[in-house]
């Protein structure tokens, strides 16, 4: 007898950590740290929120191809288990075009959002 309650607590405590871990799709913000200068040398952050599964591939790229001294931020998590991380690199803006690029399971394609050098 004791057996069914201990059961359906077990069953709800599944249900509830099912559903707060529901995919999903990243935002991605990409900005610069100081005001943009031509030549100069300046920070890119790729800012990646409000993701999960936590799984995720984020790269820097300049000129199409992915920039070699990224850093990145541990990997965070609020209390609904959305997932953030910070990707940035030294980027000196000259008129190509700096990218963040984006894989998650929840993407058919990978999100590829541009820095706005402007």
């Amino acid at each position: 007898m004791a057996k069914a309650p201990l059961l359906s607590c077990l069953v709800l405590v599944l249900l509830v950590g099912i559903l707060e871990a529901t995919p999903r799709t990243p935002n991605v913000q990409v900005y610069s740290r100081y005001p943009v200068e031509k030549g100069k040398e300046n920070i890119v952050n790729c800012y990646v929120d409000n993701f999960h599964p936590p799984k995720i591939n984020i790269t820097i790229e300049k000129g199409g191809k992915p920039l070699k001294d990224v850093k990145q931020s541990d990997l965070s998590f609020d209390k609904t288990w959305a997932f953030n991380r910070l990707v940035y690199a030294n980027v000196t803006p000259d008129g190509e075009e700096v990218a963040c690029r984006v894989e998650h399971s929840t993407l058919v394609d990978p999100k590829v959002v541009k820095w706005e050098q402007e």
